[in-house]
């Protein structure tokens, strides 16, 4: 299978083939981007006339991809007699390209050293396959021995230019080809440098905001003031530390905040759901990373109804580029909405947050916009006026000179044009649609801000406003589980068509619900049945869709494809309803499929084939990674495993701890709870669970409470804490 190789830096990255070269024909939007714009579309080393032969590759160090090359067979060399290693590193102001050349024969050698560049200058959009009618003007390439020159002046009248200085001076510039006479004796060295830079110029009075900058610090200040966790079991140290790595990766630096773009390489800018997803997954691990995307998404949220670009007053956006297409309206992303769950997930997130922290002064800041999110939800969400909140396909008014000039059809998370169909395998067209997750969601928003505000103090005045959600929450979990749950099938629907008929296919969708509670106690052993049967539920995870569907395709992007950090969410619902040995099971499944990743990264999605149909995992070759809500996941299941959970405004934290097998120790130290630090450990002992409290400065109570539910509990384990 043909990888790629991938790095980031702010908003530069550096998409690739195995063997760093650049195709711009290629479907994997490879090339040098500078946010939405392909500043290098062409890259290609000849050794001799001929491609090398590629030896590996790596992307393990951040910010830098290497590749070690040799020769093939030449007239006058003999196959892998010259050494090419070249290292590709994102610096603060520069991308250097170095090129080390070697003779490893045990004779002199001559031979031509060409590299190919280029640039198309095409924005992200048509990079990954938009037709445009008319571009701007590509200038012809100016050259000297020791740079070239790439430039082209865009319809929005700005201008791009990519800088390539070499050293040594190259011989000529041929055919789009550096051109360099190497000779090197036996072990001889060769250095040749390039180093890229890029520049966008717009003339007075064209503003090129919203843009991230260049040259910034890779990461914000409190990036590294996170939780620590440790485990005894190497494979999940090894998926925290590239998590960790990967959100580094992901940040960029905006005006107002830090944001981690959804994944790499096709989706490098902000998206609202992912973003508030992944601050949903980091909240044990660092909230400063919510705080940012809750500021960001604020600063952003809609004002106006504009059909354009889906936005109304009051909506979060679902996501933001910055390149020539969308400055030129010629597609309606430069800042869109066309999200029905980014606005339900921003007031999610909010309580969460405040319920982790206690921040009364973002609260304070951001009160306006959420206040604006909630009546979104009333006035804009509820179509129908049915109690849920639903999205109405539409078209857009065509007034560009893109090809693409619509939005999403469909608007959850599975936002594919296939993803929403009926058990007989036909797509759902009758809207507007009520998606079971984004109740869900919906959901959790009302009940964690009913609770919010009703331990607010009492300065605040919003206990009544808590208890009025509260009766809210109430009524929409008794008519989701009425409206949605399918007794002949023993599961809940995945929507509601536009005349409240049930989408009956079977998929991952409800079970999203568990996280938020939704699910009636009733109908939870029987749901969780079906979850957990072969249908649904593989050796590498839960499937987006049942097997027995007729839409049902294991390399489809959301119709039985495996996603982490839709597990993660499971694992953490199947443990709110004390289904153990259940979350266990998802657990496993997400570890033993990292196995099968570089790095033990989980990738934005992977094949829905089983272990025992297809015998190993396969791999989706499109999916982004790294990928920010997938990087996130782990620090959801750590708090999965831990059970941990922080009473707003009070010095108390809730635990329901349960050790998974894989798992003899785990310790967190410096998990931020309202204002302070918390540091503790479980160790298993025979058939116990030992809780030590290794740091509680501001002595908040430690509530544990056991995590099994009837037969489903893991073991009759006892759990002292002790102190220490």
């Amino acid at each position: 299978m043909q990888h790629r190789r991938i790095v980031k830096r702010g908003p530069v990255v550096v998409a690739t083939h195995e063997d760093g070269s650049m195709d711009p024909g290629s479907s994997a939007s490879q090339g040098l981007f500078l946010a939405d714009t392909r500043y290098l579309s062409n890259f290609q080393l000849f050794i001799g006339g001929e491609p090398p032969v590629l030896m590996g590759s790596s992307e393990e160090i951040l910010f830098q991809a290497s590749y070690l090359h040799t020769n093939p067979a030449l007239e006058t060399i003999p196959a892998r007699a010259i050494g090419c290693l070249q290292r590709n590193t994102i610096g603060e102001a520069a991308i250097q390209v170095e090129i080390t050349l070697v003779n490893w024969s045990l004779q002199p050698v001559e031979f031509l050293f060409e590299i190919a560049v280029g640039s198309d200058f095409f924005d992200s959009f048509e990079a990954r396959g938009v037709k445009r009618l008319k571009r701007g003007e590509t200038l012809p390439v100016q050259h000297s021995p020791d740079h070239l020159e790439l430039q082209y002046i865009g319809l929005d009248k700005v201008t791009r230019r990519t800088r390539v200085d070499v050293k040594p001076n190259m011989k000529s510039f041929e055919d789009g080809r550096l051109r360099f006479d190497v000779g090197l004796d036996r072990a001889e060295r060769q250095v040749i440098m390039l180093e890229i830079s890029l520049v966008e110029e717009a003339p007075e009075g064209v503003s090129l905001q919203p843009q991230p900058h260049v040259v910034r610090t890779p990461k914000p200040e409190w990036f590294d003031d996170a939780a620590v966790f440790f485990t005894s079991n190497v494979t999940i140290d090894a998926i925290i530390a590239r998590s960790i790595d990967d959100l580094e990766v992901l940040l960029t630096e905006f005006d107002d905040a830090w944001v981690p773009a959804a994944g790499l390489p096709r989706f490098a800018v902000p998206f609202g759901r992912d973003a508030l997803i992944t601050g949903l997954e980091t909240l044990t691990w660092n909230p400063q990373l919510a705080r940012n995307v809750l500021r960001f998404l604020a600063a952003r949220q809609g004002k106006e109804v504009n059909p354009w670009n889906y936005e109304q007053p009051g909506k979060i956006m679902h996501e933001m580029h910055t390149g020539e297409l969308a400055r030129l309206k010629e597609v309606p992303f430069g800042l869109f909405y066309g999200s029905v769950d980014s606005t339900v997930l921003f007031l999610v997130l909010a309580g969460e947050y405040l319920r982790w922290t206690g921040d009364l002064s973002l609260y304070h800041e951001l009160k306006p916009n959420f206040d604006a999110a909630w009546e979104w939800i009333d006035r804009y969400g509820d179509i129908d006026g049915s109690g849920y909140v639903q999205y109405q396909a539409h078209t857009p008014p065509k007034v560009s000179s893109a090809a693409l000039t619509v939005g999403l059809f469909n608007q959850g998370w599975k936002d594919s044009s296939t993803a929403v169909a009926y058990s007989d395998g036909t797509m759902v067209t009758d809207h507007p649609v009520s998606l079971a997750e984004v109740q869900g969601d919906l959901y959790r928003a009302l009940h964690i801000w009913a609770e919010v505000y009703g331990a607010m103090p009492a300065s605040e005045s919003m206990a009544e406003e808590g208890y009025r959600l509260a009766t809210r929450a109430a009524v929409l979990k008794t008519k989701f589980n009425q409206d949605f749950w399918m007794p002949d099938k023993n599961y809940y629907a995945m929507a509601l068509d536009g005349h409240h008929r049930q989408v009956d296919s079977i998929t991952s969708n409800p079970a999203e619900c568990l996280w938020a509670r939704l699910i009636d106690e009733e109908h939870a052993a029987a749901f969780i049945d079906t979850l957990m049967s072969e249908r649904l539920f593989t050796s590498w995870g839960v499937r987006t869709m049942s097997n027995a569907e007729p839409a049902y395709n294991p390399f489809s992007y959301h119709n039985g494809s495996i996603w982490p950090f839709e597990n993660a969410l499971i694992a953490s619902g199947l443990k709110k309803y004390g289904y153990v040995i259940e979350t266990q099971a998802v657990l496993d499944s997400l570890i033993d499929a990292s196995l099968s990743f570089e790095y033990r990264r989980w990738p934005e999605v992977y094949a829905g084939v089983s272990r025992e149909v297809g015998g190993v995992l396969a791999r989706q070759p499109d999916a982004c990674r790294p990928q920010a809500w997938s990087a996130g996941a782990i620090f959801s299941l750590l708090q999965t495993i831990l059970g941990v959970a922080a009473a707003p405004f009070a010095k108390r934290v809730d635990l329901t701890p349960a050790l998974p097998s894989c798992l003899n120790e785990i310790a967190v130290r410096d998990l931020c709870v309202g204002g302070s630090h918390l540091s503790l450990r479980l160790v298993r002992d025979g058939t116990s669970v030992l809780m030590e409290i290794m740091d509680n400065p501001d002595e908040f109570d430690i509530v544990v409470h056991p995590a099994g539910a009837n037969h489903h509990a893991v073991s009759e384990e006892r759990m002292p804490a002790t102190s220490g």
